[in-house]
């Protein structure tokens, strides 16, 4: 697997998310940039933050989304985000005791989780929340 990039299928139509994911994706593109070079523990750390912190605020935003319009998902992409997050921090914990990571591992699993969670899960939301985005709008 090399690097990602951004596919229309990943959309969700909705810009805010859609630029988001694409962070995330950026982030992943750093992650295995790393890899390919000579690891630098505090950029790997700082891939790693970076990476948490952010898929934090992206799940946080989409979650609003969610509870803002009504969304009837709501409780299981919660579930699945939650699930995500504590997998995430056992990546973290386990590279903080050891200060070994293989990132190919980290990346693959990340890469895997967020583009099934995309085109399956969140492709359903965009459909329901973005008529009501516009009517927000008008």
């Amino acid at each position: 697997m090399g690097q990602i990039k951004w596919e229309k299928e990943f959309s969700v139509d909705i810009k805010e998310l859609d630029n988001q994911h694409k962070k995330i994706i950026k982030i992943l593109n750093d992650m295995f940039m790393l890899n390919e070079k000579v690891k630098n523990e505090k950029e790997l750390e700082k891939i790693l933050d970076a990476l948490h912190t952010y898929i934090k605020e992206h799940f946080r935003t989409e979650e609003e989304y969610m509870l803002k319009y009504h969304y009837p998902g709501y409780d299981k992409q919660k579930q699945e985000h939650d699930n995500f997050i504590d997998r995430l921090c056992e990546f973290q914990k386990e590279y903080l005791k050891s200060r070994r990571l293989t990132t190919i591992n980290l990346f693959n699993f990340v890469w895997d989780w967020f583009s099934q969670h995309i085109l399956k899960l969140d492709k359903e939301y965009g459909p329901f929340i973005k008529p009501l985005l516009k009517r927000n709008v008008q």
